[in-house]
């Protein structure tokens, strides 16, 4: 007896896990990719089913069957499809559940999913330049989602994950702000980086001056050369290194004295797997300049110069430590 067909959507959804393989897929495959999801709900639903379960161990599936009824058979259809030595090589790839990495997460590494629906967004490893109306220039970091609000009053920029370097188009009549889930950067005229994390936001003002306002309503005036971290907690200033860090819009980070950990946390954005640093390799003091097109070469560069072991475990993780 032959299995049920699957509906459209699941069979794309398979589809899709084959061709995102990390190994393969270029940054075309990953922009339709996210258009393919974003276009129906049904697309997320069905990409969630199938692939994250492609990825549990059988015990999984049948909590995921008591938790939502039709999994289990979906997913069952889908290994019941024709085989080939990809499928095979995909199926078998349950080892990503002991790195931690699920076929979600797996597949969020390359394009960050809450993202999709933003005006917009870029992909890991993929930088963006935009022009807004107003002739602002905005150039986001990978892995970056923003939304734009512009009226008659104002100039809004609602920034939702991720980093971007403005060039603000003067307006004395519409103040540009920059909004964060920690508070907001207004400025008239100035050119200034600006970074949202998970718990906190960063701000680096590169040009003129800008004002940074916290969600308890306090402000304060930030000048050329200054750049200060705010969350719940209050506002500290950032480290001067942080300064040099909108090279990134040209293709490389630059390090002047500053812990490995922090590196490593500017290289994720372009890492399509996990990039995992021990505390003791994270405090090791670096120099240099790395291209973050080139993220495993940056990586033999810092195994070569730095008293590090770079060990990677296939392309969906590398862990560092001291060697």
């Amino acid at each position: 007896m032959k299995p049920p067909r699957l509906d459209a959507p699941t069979q794309s959804a398979v589809d899709w896990t084959l061709r995102l393989d990390p190994e393969r897929a270029t940054s075309e495959d990953r922009q339709a990719f996210a258009a393919w999801l974003a276009a129906d709900s049904r697309h997320v639903a069905a990409w969630q089913r199938v692939n994250g379960l492609l990825q549990q161990p059988l015990a999984d599936l049948q909590r995921a069957e008591v938790r939502s009824p039709g999994q289990l058979d979906a997913a069952k259809r889908a290994l019941d499809t024709p085989a080939s030595a990809q499928r095979r090589r995909l199926l078998g790839g349950l080892s990503l559940l002991a790195l931690g990495l699920s076929g979600t997460a797996a597949v969020d590494r390359l394009a960050p999913l809450h993202g999709l629906l933003a005006d917009h967004h870029t992909s890991t490893a993929q930088r963006k330049s935009v022009t807004l109306a107003d002739g602002t220039q905005l150039i986001l970091n990978a892995r970056t989602a923003l939304d734009v609000h512009f009226n008659d009053a104002r100039r809004r920029i609602h920034l939702h994950e991720g980093e971007l370097l403005a060039q603000v188009a003067a307006d004395p009549l519409r103040p540009f702000v920059i909004v964060t889930a920690q508070g907001q950067v207004k400025a008239s005229e100035t050119r200034l980086l600006v970074r949202q994390e998970a718990g906190r936001s960063l701000v680096s003002v590169l040009r003129q001056d800008a004002w940074l306002q916290q969600r308890d309503g306090s402000e304060t005036l930030l000048h050329p050369g200054q750049a200060a971290w705010f969350d719940e907690r209050g506002m500290r200033p950032a480290d001067a290194s942080l300064l040099t860090r909108a090279t990134w819009s040209q293709g490389y980070l630059e390090s002047r004295d500053e812990p490995l950990g922090r590196l490593i946390e500017a290289m994720r954005p372009y890492y399509p797997g996990l990039l995992r640093i021990s505390p003791a390799a994270a405090e090791i003091r670096t120099f240099g300049i790395f291209q973050v097109d080139d993220i495993q070469q940056a990586l033999r560069s810092l195994a070569e110069t730095l008293p590090v072991r770079v060990t990677s475990y296939g392309p969906l993780l590398t862990t560092i430590d001291r060697a």
